[in-house]
């Protein structure tokens, strides 16, 4: 290890200065050559200056060492010109440098100069260890306040090596007191960094304290921790922070004055108390709302799909994730689920609508035709014999037609079996009391969150107090989600009195919530190819395909409008044998939807953990991710399937920009290349949905993958040459810029 931390610094006046910086109080003569060789044979021309910073205790003799060094000529290979100064610090963090500092040359350094050094040497740290963390694609980090961001700036990354945990106290002294004897800490991650602050201070300082008292107070999680005893002598240095909220909480409680609540690094716009370094610089290329922080309901990656990294411990540590592709198979749909499809599928049963209120659109299924006809009947009749309490007095509908049928039905079923028919309360006034209470069911025609259940138990407390209760669904679309268990333990709780009972006739495995985010993502794509193209003088024909499928997108989706044609137009049809149904479908019965919401119901299974245990093949964590395999795309290659694959896939699971999914992005860029050249033909009909996956960024590739696509020479049909560029950049027609980009070529 060597005794200095070296970077490069510029100015007007010498271009490129290289810059040793030690903190202790001796250094070896080899690790100056050491790092003044290195820096010679990387490459980088000649440094205008060397300019070494060593504390007072060891300035003078190390400039003593130095002259000898440059009198012998061969150990600092540096030009006579070039020159070489030993600046010193105190216990304050001062540096000056004296004309007598001048060694060799001529050079002229001043308290502004030097600032601007400690700067550009805490930049360099923090980007040369990484210590903004950046989530990677489709994901996004959890802060232990709750908060929700793409990037974070984790301090500890940059308190590696002794050297430059030493740079860092150097820059950390002139903030730090001699009185203090106790340190308040929000990460144990940079106990080192004070410690090693005020060894040096105490080493240069007669008046310093001799020993300090560090205590980490666990950020967030330990506010209530935090309790300062003598303001005078005692003070908080807080690692980093994205949003300036945690020094403020910190100085609403305390009530210490600014200089005593040190941040090491902001990147906030503003702060409270003290900053050492602003870190807004380090952050410049990232996009502005990467290291802006939301709450989970107005996180706009939320809204996205993407899936959380949550940090762990104090330090806020994370990881390198591993990834692995998933392959699906026949297996993946159960007999229960064949069951529930055949019921489902071939009767239109599933649309698309778009909720204005919580972004994307929510899958919704008509019982009409499916569970509430007739000839299905049989079904709820079973459930309620074997649920449905005798001493039943009362059925409460929740809010819908729907709801209100099949409470009828529930009615008609408890009558036939020879008991006296329940009264069918009006929603509006579920506390009419015109019969004696003994028990109630309430009835949902579809169970999406479960609030209408909750809703109705609230209105129901007073009237049937703890008398039996039954909620019975007719289907329910989150069976296997995570909310179910905590919606069941809610609803079946009943004080001391025997457990309320939930039922229903027919389960789905949806993702919860109910809301599918690629037909928002195409809507604003076509918005955009239309304000591209009408200023690019575009073929009268894209402009009226994106204007037709807008409004197709706008309002509720249905029958076999759910996915993009084939390029003459047709739409994407099921062929025979689709692994995951039972046979005996017909074929022209059967809509997008169903197939659509096959895949869906399948994928989410596919995410959820076995009731043993077992780790779901496609679950995530911040250790370990999962994707959807390039063979799932070679083995079903019906458009519509593959269609159906790019929506219901979360963008996570179509995310192959990583190194470690080289090979699964060469095979899809090389399947996209194959769809484009056979485009008429059924091996490329999902070829409008891939460019759409690829353009909206659900579905991402590496980036020579992408090139390639993009590069597409042969002639296409308009409307494919039109999308083909968004493949490759967001704005390729440079609409409102001043200089338009070229198409790809």
């Amino acid at each position: 290890m060597s005794s200095f931390y070296h970077f490069h610094w510029s100015r007007e006046e010498h271009a490129d200065c290289l810059v040793l910086v030690t903190t202790l109080a001796s250094f070896r003569e080899q690790d100056v050559i050491e790092v003044v060789d290195k820096d010679i044979l990387s490459g980088n021309p000649y440094p205008e200056a060397l300019i070494i910073i060593a504390p007072a205790d060891l300035a003078k003799s190390m400039a003593k060492a130095l002259k000898a060094m440059i009198q012998a000529r061969d150990l600092i290979r540096l030009p006579a010109d070039t020159a070489i100064v030993v600046a010193s610090f105190d216990d304050q963090g001062k540096v000056t440098a004296p004309a007598s500092s001048v060694l060799q040359g001529n050079m002229k350094l001043t308290a502004g100069d030097f600032k601007e050094i400690i700067q550009s040497g805490t930049h360099h740290l923090v980007s040369s260890r990484g210590a903004v963390l950046v989530a990677p694609h489709a994901h996004h980090f959890i802060h232990p306040r709750r908060k929700h961001s793409r990037a974070f700036f984790r301090a500890a990354n940059a308190l590696i090596q002794g050297e430059e945990i030493g740079f860092l106290a150097l820059a950390l002294l002139p903030y730090l007191t001699v009185h203090t004897e106790k340190v308040w800490i929000d990460s144990s991650s940079i106990a080192s960094l004070v410690y090693a602050a005020y060894a040096l201070k105490s080493r240069l300082s007669p008046d310093a304290t001799s020993s300090i008292q560090i205590q980490s107070f666990l950020s967030y999680e330990g506010l209530d921790q935090l309790w300062i005893q003598d303001h005078t002598k005692e003070l908080i240095l807080i690692s980093a922070t994205a949003s300036g909220s945690l020094p403020e909480l910190v100085a609403g409680r305390t009530k210490l004055p600014a200089q005593r609540i040190i941040t090491l690094f902001s990147t906030a716009r503003s702060f409270s108390g003290t900053v050492v370094f602003d870190a807004r610089e380090t952050t410049s290329r990232l996009e502005p709302l990467m290291l802006e922080t939301f709450d989970d309901t107005t996180c706009p990656w939320c809204q996205d799909g993407s899936r959380l990294i949550t940090f762990v411990g104090d330090q806020f540590l994370r990881d390198a994730a591993t990834i692995t592709p998933y392959t699906l198979v026949e297996a993946a749909a159960t007999p229960a689920f064949k069951a529930v499809m055949k019921k489902y599928r071939g009767q239109n049963a599933f649309s698309l609508r778009l909720d204005r209120e919580h972004t994307g659109h929510g899958l919704f299924v008509d019982l009409g035709h499916t569970l509430l006809a007739p000839g299905n009947r049989s079904a709820i009749s079973k459930l309620v014999q074997r649920n449905v309490p005798a001493s039943t007095s009362h059925i409460l509908p929740t809010a819908g037609e729907d709801s209100k049928l099949l409470a009828e039905i529930v009615a008609d079923e408890v009558q036939a079996l020879g008991l006296k028919r329940p009264f069918v309360l009006d929603t509006s006034k579920p506390d009419d009391a015109t019969r004696d209470q003994k028990g109630v069911v309430i009835v949902a025609a579809t169970v999406s969150s479960g609030q209408s259940f909750q809703d109705a138990s609230r209105d129901l407390r007073a009237p049937f107090r703890n008398l039996p209760r039954t909620y019975f669904a007719g289907l329910s679309k989150h069976s296997a989600a995570e909310h179910q268990v905590s919606l069941l333990k809610d609803l079946e709780h009943n004080n001391k009195e025997y457990k309320h009972t939930f039922c229903a006739v027919d389960a789905m495995t949806l993702p919860h919530q109910n809301r599918y985010l690629a037909w928002k993502r195409e809507l604003e794509f076509w918005t955009k190819v239309q304000l591209d193209q009408s200023k690019n003088r575009a073929d009268a024909h894209v402009l009226e395909f994106a204007e037709r499928r807008r409004g197709t997108l706008s309002k509720t989706i249905v029958e076999d409008n759910f996915f993009l044609p084939n390029t003459g137009g047709q739409s994407l049809e099921l062929r025979p044998s689709f692994a995951f149904w039972d046979p005996g479908y017909e074929l022209e019965k059967i809509r997008q939807g169903d197939v659509f919401a096959t895949i869906a119901g399948i994928l989410e299974n596919r995410r959820t953990p076995s009731k043993t245990g077992q780790a779901a093949p496609l679950s995530q964590s911040p250790f370990h991710l999962t994707v959807l395999s390039s063979e799932n795309f070679a083995r079903f290659n019906d458009g519509i399937i593959q269609a159906s694959l790019l929506r219901a896939a979360f963008p996570h699971e179509l995310s192959y920009a990583d190194p470690q999914m080289a090979s699964h992005s060469a095979k899809i860029g090389h399947l996209v290349l194959k769809m484009l050249e056979r485009h008429a033909e059924n091996q490329g009909e999902a070829v409008l949905e891939f460019l759409i996956a690829l353009a909206t960024r659900r579905m991402t590739l590496a980036t020579i993958d992408l090139k390639r696509v993009a590069s597409y020479l042969k002639e296409l049909p308009v409307l494919l040459s039109t999308i083909l560029p968004y493949v490759l950049a967001p704005n390729p027609y440079g609409v409102g810029d001043d200089v338009a980009i070229p198409k790809p070529s």
